[in-house]
């Protein structure tokens, strides 16, 4: 038996040998309390679905699972030891806003955002080097100062300009194909967690409505285009139309998807649908996503819907 296994038995019978019920090495005594509004939406889930939720992790795994979770990387010896002895019942709180302060924390979420929205210079998405440092230097900034999600969003779906300028532009370039159904699919998987690929026909070509008239046009500047929306640009097809909330939202939010009026195709109100929920009812979509994204583990259970 290795060190780590003896370890591991001896915190577990620590209690036994205290003439108390076994305490698992993963977990505390600690009675589950709420923290915020959050937590009170969870805990009102667990009991409308009768979830018995687990116990709160130790010390020890908090540390790991924070430090990893937020900076990416595990702290040090002398940060773990000055963690896990200090008694200040509120340090767990301090810790994950001193790690929020740190360089580390725009450094790591900026690589994370760098994949999701294909930041890559070279094939198969081609943005070249100067748009890369531009866009990977404005997706850093963004974190670093607490751009909100909605305004992040909000700005990769409205901006137009140059790709080198105006680096969120950057956005729809990335994405492998200049076709309104495209987007739409790029779109709906990065901000709402949804593959569209996979929607009826009716439903991609209404989401796709809202991409249709977005326009290219190059410089005299190598590998410097502009893109701009294009009112006057004929939009082909169906109406632009939101689809329907995810499963997860209230009966209420999925009666009020509603078509957008008409020519108002712009990305703006596909951005404002997604991410707000006062604009139309329907706004858990980037809610669900965000919160998959941020929250996964190989242990999520399959019980846990990603959209």
């Amino acid at each position: 038996m290795n060190a780590i296994s003896i370890l591991v038995l001896a915190a577990a019978l620590a209690g036994t040998a205290a003439g108390q019920p076994p305490v698992a090495p993963f977990e505390t005594r600690a009675a589950l309390t709420s923290h915020g509004p959050i937590d009170d939406l969870a805990f009102d889930q667990w009991k409308r679905l009768g979830i018995q939720p687990a116990n709160p992790c130790s010390d020890e795994v908090f540390l790991r699972r924070v430090y990893l979770d937020v900076i990416g990387t595990l702290p040090t010896p002398d940060e773990a030891s000055q963690f896990l002895s200090d008694q200040d019942p509120g340090k767990r709180a301090a810790l994950i806003g001193r790690l929020l302060a740190r360089g580390e924390f725009a450094d790591y979420w900026a690589m994370k955002w760098s994949d999701l929205l294909r930041v890559k210079s070279e094939f198969p998405i081609n943005l070249w080097p100067n748009a890369v440092q531009a866009y990977y230097r404005w997706i850093h900034t963004s974190i670093k100062s607490n751009l909100p999600y909605d305004q992040f969003v909000r700005q990769l779906l409205v901006s137009s300009g140059s790709n080198f300028r105006v680096p969120e532009v950057n956005f729809y370039r990335a994405v492998q194909s200049k076709e309104p159904q495209t987007i739409a699919q790029a779109v709906a998987l990065t901000f709402m967690g949804a593959r569209a690929g996979n929607w009826p026909k009716a439903r991609l070509d209404g989401m796709a409505a809202f991409f249709s008239q977005i326009g290219y046009k190059s410089t005299a500047e190598w590998k410097e285009e502009i893109v701009y929306f294009d009112p006057q640009k004929a939009a082909p097809g169906p109406p632009a139309l939101f689809p329907m909330a995810p499963p997860l939202a209230s009966p209420q939010a999925r009666t009020r998807a509603k078509s957008s009026p008409t020519g108002s195709s712009r990305p703006g109100i596909l951005g404002s649908r997604a991410i707000s929920s006062t604009a139309s009812g329907t706004g858990c979509w980037a809610a669900v996503s965000f919160t998959n994204r941020t929250t996964y583990a190989p242990t999520t259970p399959p019980s846990i819907p990603t959209y």
